[in-house]
């Protein structure tokens, strides 16, 4: 016992305990592949989701039908990133491991923002919408295909 009253760990625990520690910690070093389908399916469930939004207010006779696929195609985004998440045990902000500048990190998100803006100009809000969701979307699906060629690449 210690001066707490706490039982010392004898010194095979406390080893395996840092082999489980060191195991861990290489584990979440190395960027696990995600796989094939996701890219695509990342990108394309982003553009549609929104670009559904936006058609819903371009076409008032087929507003149903497209809120309907948008909010499907949103909701499968949610599974599919939270899924993905779920079964690499993280879910990061950003990559750390990645060498890019940090105004590239914090403006690449910007820019289906813009694009969005500048499609509101003339279409209003269906533009706006329409414009966020391809950019994102594809945004989204180069992003993610570029994360899983990396983690191809190192293992």
């Amino acid at each position: 016992m210690n001066t707490s009253g706490a039982m010392q760990p004898s010194a095979e625990s406390a080893a395996a305990a840092l082999r489980g520690a060191r195991a861990a910690q290489t584990a979440a070093r190395r960027p696990q592949a995600v796989p094939g389908w996701y890219p695509a399916t990342h990108g394309l469930l982003l553009a549609a989701g929104f670009t559904g939004f936006g058609a819903a207010r371009m076409w008032p006779q087929w507003q149903g039908w497209f809120l309907a696929a948008a909010m499907l195609c949103s909701v499968g985004f949610l599974a599919v990133t939270w899924i993905m998440m779920r079964s690499a045990g993280i879910a990061p902000w950003f990559d750390r491991r990645e060498q890019r500048a940090s105004w590239r990190s914090w403006g690449a998100p910007l820019v289906p923002f813009v694009a969005g803006l500048l499609l509101a100009i003339p279409y209003g809000t269906a533009g706006w919408f329409v414009g966020f969701g391809v950019v994102a979307g594809a945004g989204a699906w180069v992003g993610a295909a570029r994360r899983r060629a990396r983690a191809l690449e190192s293992s």
